[in-house]
Protein backbone atom coordinates (compact mmCIF):
# COMPACT_ATOMS: atom_id res chain seq x y z
CA UNK A 1 0.00 0.00 0.00
CA UNK A 2 2.93 2.49 1.02
CA UNK A 3 4.60 1.67 -2.21
CA UNK A 4 1.86 2.22 -4.32
CA UNK A 5 0.65 5.67 -2.60
CA UNK A 6 4.86 6.89 -3.12
CA UNK A 7 4.21 6.09 -6.59
CA UNK A 8 1.55 8.11 -6.94
CA UNK A 9 3.03 11.09 -4.92
CA UNK A 10 5.98 11.21 -7.09
CA UNK A 11 3.32 11.91 -9.97
CA UNK A 12 2.31 14.47 -8.32
CA UNK A 13 5.31 16.11 -7.33
CA UNK A 14 6.38 15.34 -11.12
CA UNK A 15 3.60 17.51 -12.33
CA UNK A 16 2.65 19.82 -9.65
CA UNK A 17 4.46 23.10 -10.64
CA UNK A 18 3.16 25.70 -8.79
CA UNK A 19 0.92 24.30 -5.83
CA UNK A 20 -2.49 23.37 -5.33
CA UNK A 21 -5.34 25.59 -4.68
CA UNK A 22 -8.98 26.47 -3.19
CA UNK A 23 -11.68 24.72 -4.40
CA UNK A 24 -14.84 24.20 -1.75
CA UNK A 25 -12.70 25.32 0.94
CA UNK A 26 -9.67 23.23 -0.20
CA UNK A 27 -11.26 20.10 -0.95
CA UNK A 28 -11.66 19.17 -4.46
CA UNK A 29 -15.37 19.00 -5.89
CA UNK A 30 -15.41 15.74 -7.41
CA UNK A 31 -13.24 12.97 -7.25
CA UNK A 32 -13.44 10.59 -10.82
CA UNK A 33 -14.21 12.30 -14.22
CA UNK A 34 -17.56 10.48 -14.11
CA UNK A 35 -18.10 11.80 -10.65
CA UNK A 36 -16.74 15.19 -12.00
CA UNK A 37 -19.06 15.09 -15.16
CA UNK A 38 -21.97 15.44 -12.23
CA UNK A 39 -20.90 18.10 -10.24
CA UNK A 40 -19.53 15.55 -7.51
CA UNK A 41 -22.69 14.48 -6.66
CA UNK A 42 -22.15 11.26 -6.55
CA UNK A 43 -22.89 9.46 -3.37
CA UNK A 44 -26.21 7.57 -4.39
CA UNK A 45 -25.06 6.16 -7.30
CA UNK A 46 -22.11 4.03 -6.75
CA UNK A 47 -20.36 1.37 -9.76
CA UNK A 48 -16.99 3.55 -9.47
CA UNK A 49 -13.61 3.00 -7.93
CA UNK A 50 -13.85 6.30 -6.54
CA UNK A 51 -16.53 4.97 -4.32
CA UNK A 52 -13.62 4.18 -2.33
CA UNK A 53 -13.02 7.69 -1.21
CA UNK A 54 -17.09 8.54 -0.96
CA UNK A 55 -19.01 5.70 0.04
CA UNK A 56 -17.64 2.19 0.51
CA UNK A 57 -21.23 0.51 0.73
CA UNK A 58 -21.58 0.11 -3.29
CA UNK A 59 -18.79 -2.20 -3.68
CA UNK A 60 -21.76 -4.56 -2.37
CA UNK A 61 -23.52 -3.87 -5.87
CA UNK A 62 -20.65 -4.95 -8.11
CA UNK A 63 -21.12 -7.42 -11.00
CA UNK A 64 -17.58 -7.43 -12.29
CA UNK A 65 -13.95 -6.96 -11.29
CA UNK A 66 -12.99 -3.03 -12.35
CA UNK A 67 -9.98 -1.11 -12.72
CA UNK A 68 -9.96 2.49 -13.73
CA UNK A 69 -7.08 4.95 -13.69
CA UNK A 70 -7.43 8.88 -14.19
CA UNK A 71 -6.53 12.30 -13.70
CA UNK A 72 -8.07 16.26 -12.77
CA UNK A 73 -6.08 19.06 -14.56
CA UNK A 74 -6.58 22.40 -12.66
CA UNK A 75 -5.77 25.38 -14.37
CA UNK A 76 -6.73 28.30 -11.41
CA UNK A 77 -6.16 32.00 -12.31
CA UNK A 78 -5.10 33.48 -9.13
CA UNK A 79 -5.17 37.28 -8.47
CA UNK A 80 -3.55 39.13 -5.92
CA UNK A 81 -4.07 43.08 -4.89
CA UNK A 82 -2.98 45.30 -2.53
CA UNK A 83 -2.39 48.97 -1.50
CA UNK A 84 -0.58 51.27 1.00
CA UNK A 85 -1.62 54.63 1.01
CA UNK A 86 0.97 57.32 3.35
CA UNK A 87 1.15 61.24 2.81
CA UNK A 88 4.61 60.16 2.20
CA UNK A 89 4.49 58.63 -1.86
CA UNK A 90 8.09 57.17 -1.41
CA UNK A 91 6.69 54.20 1.02
CA UNK A 92 3.04 53.78 -0.88
CA UNK A 93 2.74 51.15 -2.86
CA UNK A 94 -0.17 49.08 -4.96
CA UNK A 95 0.35 45.59 -6.04
CA UNK A 96 -1.65 43.83 -8.99
CA UNK A 97 -0.22 40.41 -9.49
CA UNK A 98 -1.92 37.50 -11.82
CA UNK A 99 -1.10 34.00 -11.30
CA UNK A 100 -1.82 30.96 -13.34
CA UNK A 101 -0.88 27.45 -11.53
CA UNK A 102 -1.77 24.25 -12.58
CA UNK A 103 -1.86 21.20 -10.63
CA UNK A 104 -2.32 17.26 -12.18
CA UNK A 105 -3.91 14.89 -9.40
CA UNK A 106 -4.21 11.54 -10.49
CA UNK A 107 -6.17 8.51 -9.51
CA UNK A 108 -5.71 4.72 -9.40
CA UNK A 109 -7.92 1.99 -8.30
CA UNK A 110 -9.41 -1.47 -8.52
CA UNK A 111 -12.61 -2.98 -7.14
CA UNK A 112 -13.89 -6.44 -7.02
CA UNK A 113 -16.69 -8.84 -6.03
CA UNK A 114 -16.11 -11.90 -4.07
CA UNK A 115 -19.49 -12.66 -3.60
CA UNK A 116 -23.46 -12.03 -4.75
CA UNK A 117 -23.34 -9.80 -1.52
CA UNK A 118 -19.31 -8.88 -0.77
CA UNK A 119 -16.97 -6.45 -2.57
CA UNK A 120 -13.78 -5.63 -2.05
CA UNK A 121 -11.05 -2.46 -3.50
CA UNK A 122 -8.27 -0.20 -3.35
CA UNK A 123 -7.59 3.00 -4.79
CA UNK A 124 -5.21 5.62 -4.53
CA UNK A 125 -6.16 9.47 -4.92
CA UNK A 126 -5.07 12.99 -4.53
CA UNK A 127 -7.21 14.11 -1.70
CA UNK A 128 -6.96 17.85 -1.61
CA UNK A 129 -4.44 20.89 -0.46
CA UNK A 130 -3.86 24.54 -0.91
CA UNK A 131 -1.91 27.12 -1.97
CA UNK A 132 -0.13 29.58 -4.08
CA UNK A 133 3.01 31.27 -5.54
CA UNK A 134 3.36 35.25 -5.91
CA UNK A 135 6.76 36.98 -6.16
CA UNK A 136 7.83 40.86 -6.36
CA UNK A 137 5.28 41.90 -3.89
CA UNK A 138 5.87 45.48 -3.27
CA UNK A 139 6.13 46.53 0.65
CA UNK A 140 8.22 48.04 3.13
CA UNK A 141 10.96 46.51 5.79
CA UNK A 142 9.30 44.09 7.88
CA UNK A 143 10.62 46.96 10.87
CA UNK A 144 8.93 49.68 8.70
CA UNK A 145 13.05 50.92 8.66
CA UNK A 146 15.78 52.05 5.91
CA UNK A 147 17.87 49.27 4.88
CA UNK A 148 20.88 50.91 6.44
CA UNK A 149 18.92 50.73 9.34
CA UNK A 150 17.99 47.09 9.59
CA UNK A 151 21.24 46.10 8.55
CA UNK A 152 23.02 48.33 11.00
CA UNK A 153 25.83 50.03 7.92
CA UNK A 154 25.69 52.78 5.92
CA UNK A 155 24.37 50.69 2.55
CA UNK A 156 25.76 52.91 -0.63
CA UNK A 157 23.05 54.15 -3.40
CA UNK A 158 19.68 52.10 -2.09
CA UNK A 159 20.57 52.78 2.23
CA UNK A 160 17.79 55.29 2.49
CA UNK A 161 15.26 52.88 0.74
CA UNK A 162 12.45 51.39 2.59
CA UNK A 163 10.64 49.60 -0.19
CA UNK A 164 11.41 46.25 -0.78
CA UNK A 165 9.80 43.02 -2.40
CA UNK A 166 8.60 40.29 -0.73
CA UNK A 167 8.08 36.64 -2.30
CA UNK A 168 5.77 33.74 -0.63
CA UNK A 169 5.25 30.38 -1.89
CA UNK A 170 2.46 28.11 0.18
CA UNK A 171 2.31 24.40 -1.04
CA UNK A 172 -0.29 21.69 0.75
CA UNK A 173 -1.29 18.72 -0.11
CA UNK A 174 -2.78 15.36 1.15
CA UNK A 175 -3.14 11.99 -0.53
CA UNK A 176 -4.41 8.62 0.44
CA UNK A 177 -4.75 5.05 0.07
CA UNK A 178 -8.01 3.27 0.70
CA UNK A 179 -8.84 -0.50 0.99
CA UNK A 180 -12.77 -1.02 1.65
CA UNK A 181 -15.02 -3.33 1.45
CA UNK A 182 -18.91 -3.65 1.40
CA UNK A 183 -21.35 -6.19 2.17
CA UNK A 184 -25.52 -6.17 1.00
CA UNK A 185 -28.45 -8.06 2.81
CA UNK A 186 -31.57 -7.60 0.65
CA UNK A 187 -31.57 -3.80 -0.04
CA UNK A 188 -29.14 -2.36 2.15
CA UNK A 189 -25.79 -2.19 1.84
CA UNK A 190 -22.68 -0.85 4.26
CA UNK A 191 -19.35 -0.68 3.47
CA UNK A 192 -15.77 0.14 5.81
CA UNK A 193 -13.04 1.96 4.37
CA UNK A 194 -9.17 2.09 6.12
CA UNK A 195 -7.20 4.74 4.46
CA UNK A 196 -3.87 5.62 4.72
CA UNK A 197 -3.16 9.15 4.38
CA UNK A 198 0.28 11.57 3.00
CA UNK A 199 0.81 14.75 3.56
CA UNK A 200 3.35 17.34 2.99
CA UNK A 201 3.67 21.29 3.66
CA UNK A 202 6.09 23.94 2.22
CA UNK A 203 5.84 27.46 3.12
CA UNK A 204 8.65 30.11 1.84
CA UNK A 205 8.26 33.82 2.69
CA UNK A 206 11.69 36.21 1.63
CA UNK A 207 12.06 39.60 1.54
CA UNK A 208 15.11 41.11 -0.55
CA UNK A 209 15.82 44.81 -1.55
CA UNK A 210 14.44 45.76 -4.92
CA UNK A 211 17.67 44.75 -6.79
CA UNK A 212 17.73 41.43 -5.33
CA UNK A 213 21.18 42.36 -3.57
CA UNK A 214 20.22 41.71 -0.31
CA UNK A 215 18.21 39.09 1.77
CA UNK A 216 16.12 41.31 4.44
CA UNK A 217 16.19 39.52 8.05
CA UNK A 218 12.89 38.43 8.99
CA UNK A 219 12.36 35.67 5.99
CA UNK A 220 11.22 32.26 6.71
CA UNK A 221 11.56 29.09 4.95
CA UNK A 222 9.81 25.64 6.28
CA UNK A 223 9.27 22.55 4.87
CA UNK A 224 7.85 19.44 6.81
CA UNK A 225 8.65 15.45 6.49
CA UNK A 226 7.01 13.21 4.66
CA UNK A 227 3.87 12.46 6.84
CA UNK A 228 1.67 9.45 7.34
CA UNK A 229 -1.57 8.96 9.41
CA UNK A 230 -4.02 6.52 9.50
CA UNK A 231 -8.13 7.43 9.06
CA UNK A 232 -11.53 5.54 7.82
CA UNK A 233 -14.75 6.21 6.78
CA UNK A 234 -17.92 4.00 6.86
CA UNK A 235 -21.10 4.43 4.18
CA UNK A 236 -24.42 2.89 3.68
CA UNK A 237 -27.01 2.64 1.13
CA UNK A 238 -29.87 1.70 0.62
CA UNK A 239 -32.69 0.80 -2.43
CA UNK A 240 -36.14 2.22 -1.58
CA UNK A 241 -36.99 0.89 -4.62
CA UNK A 242 -36.04 -0.60 -8.16
CA UNK A 243 -35.63 3.25 -8.83
CA UNK A 244 -34.53 5.27 -5.56
CA UNK A 245 -31.58 4.87 -3.98
CA UNK A 246 -30.36 6.88 -0.93
CA UNK A 247 -27.20 6.95 0.85
CA UNK A 248 -24.89 8.26 3.41
CA UNK A 249 -21.22 8.64 4.08
CA UNK A 250 -18.69 9.91 6.97
CA UNK A 251 -14.94 9.98 6.74
CA UNK A 252 -12.93 10.74 9.85
CA UNK A 253 -11.15 13.56 10.49
CA UNK A 254 -7.28 12.74 9.81
CA UNK A 255 -4.57 14.26 12.29
CA UNK A 256 -1.61 14.82 10.41
CA UNK A 257 1.64 15.20 11.76
CA UNK A 258 3.93 17.90 10.30
CA UNK A 259 7.18 18.48 12.01
CA UNK A 260 10.20 19.51 9.60
CA UNK A 261 12.56 22.07 9.51
CA UNK A 262 12.15 26.01 8.97
CA UNK A 263 14.98 28.87 8.41
CA UNK A 264 14.99 31.58 9.25
CA UNK A 265 16.99 34.97 7.26
CA UNK A 266 19.02 36.92 9.99
CA UNK A 267 22.41 37.75 11.30
CA UNK A 268 23.05 34.69 12.85
CA UNK A 269 25.30 31.80 11.05
CA UNK A 270 23.39 29.37 13.06
CA UNK A 271 20.23 30.22 11.68
CA UNK A 272 21.67 29.09 8.10
CA UNK A 273 21.10 25.55 9.30
CA UNK A 274 17.46 25.94 10.63
CA UNK A 275 15.60 24.50 13.53
CA UNK A 276 13.40 22.05 13.93
CA UNK A 277 9.66 22.75 14.21
CA UNK A 278 6.51 21.02 16.12
CA UNK A 279 3.74 21.45 14.15
CA UNK A 280 0.37 19.13 12.97
CA UNK A 281 -2.65 19.94 10.52
CA UNK A 282 -6.16 18.46 10.98
CA UNK A 283 -8.23 17.75 7.85
CA UNK A 284 -11.40 17.35 8.47
CA UNK A 285 -14.13 14.86 8.75
CA UNK A 286 -17.44 14.91 6.24
CA UNK A 287 -20.37 14.05 6.46
CA UNK A 288 -22.17 13.46 3.39
CA UNK A 289 -26.01 12.29 2.27
CA UNK A 290 -27.33 11.97 -1.25
CA UNK A 291 -30.16 10.47 -2.96
CA UNK A 292 -30.51 9.08 -6.46
CA UNK A 293 -33.17 8.24 -8.93
CA UNK A 294 -32.17 6.44 -11.68
CA UNK A 295 -33.98 4.53 -14.86
CA UNK A 296 -32.72 2.53 -17.32
CA UNK A 297 -31.00 5.43 -19.06
CA UNK A 298 -31.49 8.16 -17.28
CA UNK A 299 -30.37 9.17 -13.48
CA UNK A 300 -30.53 12.31 -10.80
CA UNK A 301 -28.36 12.64 -7.90
CA UNK A 302 -29.04 14.76 -5.10
CA UNK A 303 -26.54 15.40 -2.40
CA UNK A 304 -25.99 17.58 0.76
CA UNK A 305 -22.72 17.47 2.29
CA UNK A 306 -21.18 19.20 5.97
CA UNK A 307 -17.45 19.79 6.63
CA UNK A 308 -16.67 21.34 9.68
CA UNK A 309 -13.71 23.56 8.69
CA UNK A 310 -13.90 25.33 12.19
CA UNK A 311 -12.69 22.64 14.51
CA UNK A 312 -9.43 22.13 11.93
CA UNK A 313 -8.84 25.40 10.47
CA UNK A 314 -9.05 27.83 13.54
CA UNK A 315 -5.34 28.65 13.61
CA UNK A 316 -2.27 26.82 12.15
CA UNK A 317 0.61 27.13 14.69
CA UNK A 318 4.46 26.12 13.97
CA UNK A 319 6.30 25.76 17.29
CA UNK A 320 10.02 26.43 16.61
CA UNK A 321 12.91 24.71 18.59
CA UNK A 322 14.82 28.35 19.00
CA UNK A 323 12.78 31.52 19.42
CA UNK A 324 14.02 32.84 16.07
CA UNK A 325 10.51 34.29 14.38
CA UNK A 326 10.36 38.15 14.48
CA UNK A 327 7.12 39.53 15.80
CA UNK A 328 5.49 42.68 14.18
CA UNK A 329 5.57 44.18 17.40
CA UNK A 330 9.68 43.44 17.20
CA UNK A 331 10.67 41.21 19.42
CA UNK A 332 11.72 37.17 18.96
CA UNK A 333 9.46 34.30 19.44
CA UNK A 334 9.44 30.64 19.14
CA UNK A 335 5.99 30.26 17.92
CA UNK A 336 4.96 31.42 14.55
CA UNK A 337 1.18 31.44 13.43
CA UNK A 338 -1.40 32.35 11.37
CA UNK A 339 -5.25 32.88 12.07
CA UNK A 340 -7.76 31.00 9.35
CA UNK A 341 -11.29 31.41 11.77
CA UNK A 342 -13.11 29.11 8.76
CA UNK A 343 -16.65 28.48 9.04
CA UNK A 344 -18.49 25.29 8.38
CA UNK A 345 -19.64 24.42 5.18
CA UNK A 346 -22.67 23.34 3.49
CA UNK A 347 -22.27 22.08 0.12
CA UNK A 348 -24.70 21.28 -2.67
CA UNK A 349 -24.62 19.59 -5.56
CA UNK A 350 -26.85 17.96 -8.46
CA UNK A 351 -25.77 15.94 -11.20
CA UNK A 352 -27.47 14.00 -14.08
CA UNK A 353 -26.50 11.34 -16.50
CA UNK A 354 -28.48 9.90 -19.55
CA UNK A 355 -27.01 6.96 -21.35
CA UNK A 356 -27.90 7.84 -25.47
CA UNK A 357 -26.89 4.16 -26.95
CA UNK A 358 -24.91 1.38 -26.03
CA UNK A 359 -21.62 3.46 -27.02
CA UNK A 360 -22.13 6.87 -25.38
CA UNK A 361 -23.48 8.55 -21.92
CA UNK A 362 -23.68 12.33 -21.49
CA UNK A 363 -23.59 14.01 -18.02
CA UNK A 364 -24.13 17.56 -16.53
CA UNK A 365 -23.72 19.15 -12.68
CA UNK A 366 -23.60 21.89 -10.44
CA UNK A 367 -21.86 22.24 -6.75
CA UNK A 368 -22.55 25.26 -4.75
CA UNK A 369 -20.97 26.24 -0.91
CA UNK A 370 -20.72 29.15 0.77
CA UNK A 371 -17.12 30.54 0.94
CA UNK A 372 -15.64 29.59 4.31
CA UNK A 373 -13.25 32.70 5.19
CA UNK A 374 -14.27 35.59 6.76
CA UNK A 375 -12.31 38.98 6.35
CA UNK A 376 -9.94 38.17 8.84
CA UNK A 377 -8.38 35.09 7.53
CA UNK A 378 -8.34 36.06 4.06
CA UNK A 379 -4.28 35.75 2.92
CA UNK A 380 -2.47 34.67 -0.06
CA UNK A 381 -1.64 32.01 0.78
CA UNK A 382 -5.30 30.08 1.24
CA UNK A 383 -7.59 32.87 0.52
CA UNK A 384 -10.63 32.06 -0.82
CA UNK A 385 -13.18 29.14 -1.27
CA UNK A 386 -14.66 29.41 -5.00
CA UNK A 387 -18.49 28.77 -4.41
CA UNK A 388 -20.23 28.10 -7.44
CA UNK A 389 -18.93 24.66 -10.01
CA UNK A 390 -20.67 23.77 -12.98
CA UNK A 391 -19.85 20.59 -14.88
CA UNK A 392 -20.44 19.04 -17.92
CA UNK A 393 -19.01 15.12 -18.69
CA UNK A 394 -19.41 11.60 -21.22
CA UNK A 395 -18.61 8.86 -21.58
CA UNK A 396 -17.82 6.70 -24.74
CA UNK A 397 -18.33 3.06 -24.44
CA UNK A 398 -16.58 -0.06 -26.12
CA UNK A 399 -16.32 -3.78 -25.48
CA UNK A 400 -15.39 -3.45 -21.60
CA UNK A 401 -13.92 -0.66 -21.80
CA UNK A 402 -14.79 2.81 -21.51
CA UNK A 403 -13.29 6.85 -21.30
CA UNK A 404 -14.71 9.29 -19.33
CA UNK A 405 -14.31 13.28 -20.20
CA UNK A 406 -15.46 16.10 -17.97
CA UNK A 407 -14.90 19.93 -17.92
CA UNK A 408 -16.03 21.93 -14.87
CA UNK A 409 -15.06 25.78 -14.05
CA UNK A 410 -15.40 27.09 -10.92
CA UNK A 411 -16.37 30.85 -11.40
CA UNK A 412 -14.42 33.86 -10.19
CA UNK A 413 -14.88 34.91 -6.36
CA UNK A 414 -13.37 37.24 -4.81
CA UNK A 415 -12.29 37.64 -0.82
CA UNK A 416 -11.50 41.00 0.49
CA UNK A 417 -9.01 41.19 3.73
CA UNK A 418 -9.66 42.24 6.94
CA UNK A 419 -7.93 45.27 9.21
CA UNK A 420 -7.04 42.56 12.26
CA UNK A 421 -5.86 39.76 9.63
CA UNK A 422 -2.46 38.61 10.31
CA UNK A 423 -1.81 39.39 6.77
CA UNK A 424 -2.76 43.10 7.78
CA UNK A 425 -0.82 43.41 10.39
CA UNK A 426 2.67 41.78 9.16
CA UNK A 427 2.37 44.55 6.44
CA UNK A 428 0.94 47.69 8.47
CA UNK A 429 2.42 46.95 11.94
CA UNK A 430 6.50 47.95 12.34
CA UNK A 431 6.71 48.38 16.03
CA UNK A 432 4.43 49.12 18.75
CA UNK A 433 4.74 52.95 18.10
CA UNK A 434 4.40 52.14 14.10
CA UNK A 435 1.43 51.05 13.31
CA UNK A 436 -1.26 52.18 10.33
CA UNK A 437 -3.39 48.92 9.48
CA UNK A 438 -5.99 51.26 7.99
CA UNK A 439 -3.63 52.56 5.83
CA UNK A 440 -3.14 48.80 3.88
CA UNK A 441 -5.85 47.05 1.96
CA UNK A 442 -5.99 43.88 0.10
CA UNK A 443 -7.82 41.22 -1.61
CA UNK A 444 -7.80 37.83 -3.44
CA UNK A 445 -10.02 36.24 -6.46
CA UNK A 446 -9.78 32.98 -7.93
CA UNK A 447 -11.30 31.24 -11.01
CA UNK A 448 -10.47 27.58 -11.98
CA UNK A 449 -11.08 25.13 -14.93
CA UNK A 450 -10.83 22.07 -15.04
CA UNK A 451 -10.73 19.01 -17.02
CA UNK A 452 -10.94 15.34 -16.32
CA UNK A 453 -9.79 12.04 -17.54
CA UNK A 454 -10.34 8.40 -17.00
CA UNK A 455 -10.12 5.03 -18.39
CA UNK A 456 -12.03 2.15 -17.18
CA UNK A 457 -12.09 -2.12 -17.90
CA UNK A 458 -14.13 -4.51 -16.85
CA UNK A 459 -12.09 -7.77 -16.12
Amino acid sequence: MILILKFIIIIILIFQFQGIFAFHGIMQPAFGARQAGMGGAFQAVGGSVMDLESNPSHLARLKQTKWELGTAIHFPKIEYTDKYIDSNPSISYQNNIVESPKAVLPYIGLIKPLTENLGVGFAVYMQGGGGGQFKNIKRQTPNGKSLSETFGTDIPIIGQDKKIVEDLTFRFMTAKSTFGAGYKKGNFAIGLGLDLVYGFMQLKRTYQDEARSLTIPGGIRYQSDNAYTMGGKIGISHNVTDHIRIAYSYVMRNVIPLDGTMKVDGYAPERSFGTRVSRYMIWPDKHTAGIAFIGDRFLVDIDIKYIPWSQSFNSSKFILASPWVRTPLGFETNLFQFNLRWKDQIIYSIGCEYKWNEWFTSRAGYSYGKDIIPASGVSPMLGASIEHHLAIGSSIHWDNKTIHFAFEYGFPKKTYGGKTSDWTLSHAVFSPTNAHPFQFAYSKQMSVFSMYLGFEQLL
